[in-house]
């Protein structure tokens, strides 16, 4: 593209402005208003993005003809054909470019889409004017784009005020802090984060981590941008989006129902409910044995604790299910929230599913030599997040992590010993580990004490840490040095922050 970002956003509001004076010269504001009130009813495109806890990110998929920075998308174009395509591969939504300049849309193109298809559809344009809302409406859409980088407060409120008079939801778009500390100020529900600056058309996708916590878990978080295929889709639904807008990756697909089953079905759901609600980072701590313990954990803060069942473990943090049992049931609720988490080095699948329901735990962290299948047979066996230790000795290792990640497990990266499955209280390598956790939401793990776990987290990032030994005193743990930790974990500075 030869225009500068700014010209380009200078230059398509003015298109858009005269192409809108030529329709209002066309069609008044008063038909227009008619027309919008004789539409059918609205469908609710809120309820459609909200995704079952655990499960895959909801999938917006985008019919568009074109785009500024990639040209022309479909010589061939059918917005139904490619609609219905999407609908049948388990779309939850379809949002429709209708900008003729720069993406070659029309109105026209929704207005097909709308009557040929079940699922909402979403107008995806430059809404500057109330005109253009009701133009949405009467061509039948049932949410439409505020974008805030073209919209100052007041205008932006006043149209998300007639969007929701009219019975549709608004997509609000921001990019940057500022627009989403916006966004949730002006009563948002559905809150995009475009990875794509449209000032330099610039993406970059780990803006969605970056602003995820900015929106408040009650508001819906749709990652746009950037997400191509299933690991883009899984790493924002990790990070914690509750859906994906995805365009040209569906459009120049030869396959679009195939690729829209592949990003409706992309793993991530069962980390973003691990970490949901959680602190920053998410902290939990190991090998506890005794209901005292767990409810130490729980009053410092703690987001979870492991019950160890593996017999190769120490006897002081090893707990038979029947103690696991005991400390679930012996918190109360005064002591704070933590999920108890049952630690196994390769167990048979079926007694995993029969401890997990036995003791209550809620979720499985699997510290042997599993395998990606046997995670996914853990995880459909008990029905709860999996946490996978994964042990990096050097860069080849980071090639084995994503199928665990296909798989729908967590990473919890341990530090890698001879003949030990975790326990070793040795630091591994910070600089791989931080390379994971620029991607994934990792839990790390290894050497972590009171007097290092500031200085883990504000190097690497990670979005937790899983501290043992070195919250012990003499083989047992010491309810002070997890008070110190879990302290010192929540105040560390980050490594990164964002515009």
């Amino acid at each position: 593209m030869s225009e500068s970002s700014e010209t380009f956003l200078e230059r398509i509001v003015a298109a858009t402005r005269a192409e809108l004076a030529e329709r209002q010269a066309r069609v008044s504001l008063e038909e227009m208003r008619a027309r919008a009130a004789e539409a059918p009813a609205p469908r609710d495109f809120a309820a459609a993005l909200c995704p079952l806890p655990g499960a895959p990110a909801r999938l917006i998929a985008e019919v568009k003809r074109a785009s500024p920075s990639k040209g022309l998308l479909a010589a061939q174009f059918d917005p139904v054909a490619q609609a219905t395509a999407y609908a049948a591969g388990g779309a939850a939504a379809i949002s429709v470019l209708t900008e003729p300049r720069y993406f070659l849309g029309a109105l026209e193109h929704l207005s097909a889409v709308r009557a040929a298809v079940t699922i909402p559809v979403l107008r995806k344009d430059f809404l500057l004017d109330p005109y253009q809302v009701y133009e949405a409406r009467s061509a039948g859409a049932d949410a439409a784009l505020l974008i805030l980088a073209l919209l100052d407060d007041a205008l932006a409120a006043d149209l998300l005020g007639l969007i929701r008079t009219l019975g549709m939801e608004a997509l609000v778009e921001a990019h940057n802090t500022a627009e989403a500390q916006r966004a949730v100020r002006l009563g948002a529900s559905v809150i995009g984060v475009n990875a794509r600056d449209l000032r330099t058309f610039a993406v970059d996708t780990a803006i969605v981590r970056h602003l995820r916590p900015l929106v408040p878990a009650d508001r819906l978080f749709v990652a746009e941008s950037g997400v191509s295929d299933w690991r883009d889709v899984a790493q924002a639904r990790a990070w914690g989006a509750d859906a994906v807008l995805v365009g040209e990756a569906l459009m120049r697909s030869a396959d679009p129902k195939a690729r829209t089953r592949e990003l409706a079905t992309a793993p991530g759901g069962a980390t973003a409910a691990l970490f949901g609600g959680a602190g920053q980072p998410f902290v939990k701590i190991c090998g506890l044995a005794r209901v005292e313990q767990a409810q130490t954990a729980a009053r410092f803060g703690a987001d979870a604790f492991g019950l160890v069942f593996a017999p190769m473990a120490p006897d002081h943090r090893r707990v038979s299910v029947e103690q696991a049992a005991r400390i679930v049931a012996g918190l109360d609720a005064g002591a704070g929230e933590a999920l108890p988490v049952g630690v196994f080095v390769n167990p048979d699948v079926r007694q995993v599913a029969e401890i997990a329901k036995r003791v209550g735990l809620r979720a499985i962290q699997l510290s042997g030599d599993e395998s990606a299948q046997q995670c996914a047979e853990v995880a459909e066996a008990t029905h709860l997040p999996v946490i996978k230790a994964a042990r990096l000795r050097d860069e080849a290792d980071l090639a084995t992590l994503d199928d665990y990640i296909h798989a729908g497990a967590t990473l919890l990266l341990d530090t890698p010993a001879r003949g030990l499955y975790g326990g070793a209280g040795e630091t591994g390598d910070w600089s791989l580990a931080r390379r994971v956790a620029e991607q994934w939401p990792i839990i790390l793990a290894g050497g972590l004490t009171p007097a290092n776990v500031a200085e883990a987290v504000a190097t690497i990032a990670p979005r937790g840490v899983d501290v043992s030994s070195g919250v012990e005193t003499d083989r047992a743990k010491d309810s002070e040095k997890i008070r110190a930790f879990i302290e010192q974990a929540r105040a560390a500075e980050w490594p990164e922050s964002r515009p």
